[in-house]
């Protein structure tokens, strides 16, 4: 194949896959428009910015979402579109989708909140398009990633497909990028990207253990501390009554959900049951600690792989994996083309192949779910720990980052 013949295949791969990511904002827009019958994760975040604009701190309890999601749309959300949300309903009959974030995430919100449905998730998807554009950009000029195999990860369709339903994914890929890159020179700034993975805690549980493997002792107490910031902050604006409403929200979305989860705990799940799946969580993790340890030489080696590698690790491992946090796999599989670029190209075309029948934003198949994101996870883990301990094109970030002890 001629080098103009592999230019222009890797020019319209790119915008097929800018393609799509137009189409899941417009869907996202249209869907917001047709009121109350959508299925879409905004609605909840705003009701919750909502009652905090209100100075209300019962962002957990379910009568006062239910009320506020019908305020904002106008009416109570149908039946099938909280179906769709994975939400139940109260014996009142009235369908409702629980916020299960922190508050402050919610106190965030706000400004987009109180505008007009429509326009406050227009906004908040162009906000996060503009975080995928962000992150795939300081990954190629700050991180050395090549181009095209960024652009493949970070537009990969399962990460796409969060911009229709108005997730966080992109703007949490956006810290973890800004965490890896700013850790050369900021290792406070850097744990503080880091802690905002905890609005989804299920990408964020492992990557202590990456930083403790690496001796970022700094890195570490900055994460601790911003985690600690975020839990004082949480139980001021809700009280402590609220704040155990968010655990038990949280241990209870993730089980009622654990059957259409897409990492390995969803599916020994649908084999043998939500007591076997939470068995493989924790096996899964003595597993990864113990290979932590042993690979601790060639971890160190590449400390930015390692940290991204571990928040591929987290989402395997995590009784809670949708096709919107797949996105959050992008950094690592970019920083894998720095050393295999076909490899990591292939792995971003399996995550995206795997997902061209959820178009529809359906509950795809969770053994293509766990195939996916598994081969995204190996082929990182491949490159970390096989091959030359010094990954080429190393940047200095990589080096001041294993530094930060």
């Amino acid at each position: 194949m001629t080098e103009r013949r592999r230019q222009l295949l890797r020019v319209a791969a790119v915008c097929l896959l800018l393609g799509d990511l137009v189409a899941q904002v417009t869907r996202g827009v249209w869907n917001m428009a047709a009121g109350a019958g959508t299925s879409t994760d905004w609605i909840t975040f705003a009701a919750a910015a909502r009652l905090v604009a209100h100075g209300s701190s019962c962002l957990y309890y379910a009568r006062c979402i239910v009320a506020s999601q019908a305020a904002y749309m106008g009416q109570a959300l149908s039946s099938g579109a909280a179906r769709d949300l994975g939400a139940t309903t109260l014996p009142s009959g009235a369908a409702y989708s629980p916020f299960v974030n922190p508050p402050p995430a919610a106190a965030v919100l706000v400004p987009l909140a109180v505008l007009p449905p429509t326009v406050g998730f227009l906004l908040f998807a162009l906000i996060s398009v503009a975080a995928i554009a962000a992150a795939g950009r300081l990954l190629v000029t700050r991180l050395g990633c090549p181009p095209f195999a960024t652009a493949l990860a970070v537009l990969a369709v399962p990460g796409v497909l969060g911009l229709a339903l108005g997730q966080w994914d992109a703007l949490l890929t956006l810290a973890l990028v800004l965490g890896l890159w700013s850790a050369h020179r900021h290792p406070l700034l850097a744990g503080v990207a880091l802690s905002a993975l905890i609005v989804k805690p299920q990408c964020l549980w492992l990557v202590p253990v990456a930083l403790l493997v690496l001796r970022n002792f700094r890195v570490l107490l900055s994460l601790a501390a911003a985690l600690l910031l975020w839990a004082v902050a949480s139980l001021a604006m809700v009280g402590p009554s609220q704040f155990a409403a968010l655990i038990s929200a949280i241990s209870i979305d993730g089980s009622s959900q654990l059957g259409m989860s897409l990492g390995l705990p969803g599916l020994v799940a649908s084999a043998a049951g939500v007591h076997a799946a939470y068995a493989a969580t924790a096996v899964g993790a003595l597993l990864v600690v113990a290979a932590a340890v042993r690979f601790r030489d060639r971890l160190r080696a590449w400390p930015e792989l390692t940290v991204a590698l571990s928040v591929c690790l987290s989402l395997v491992l995590s009784p809670h994996v949708l096709c919107p946090d797949f996105v959050l796999l992008a950094p690592a599989l970019a920083l894998c083309a720095r050393r295999r670029p076909r490899l990591s190209m292939a792995a971003s075309v399996v995550l995206s192949v795997a997902f061209l029948f959820d178009l529809s934003l359906s509950t795809p198949s969770v053994i293509l779910g766990v195939l996916a994101i598994v081969v995204a996870t190996v082929v990182s883990a491949m490159t970390l720990v096989q091959g030359e301990v010094t990954p080429r094109s190393a940047t200095p970030a990589a080096a001041a980052l294993n530094a930060a002890s």
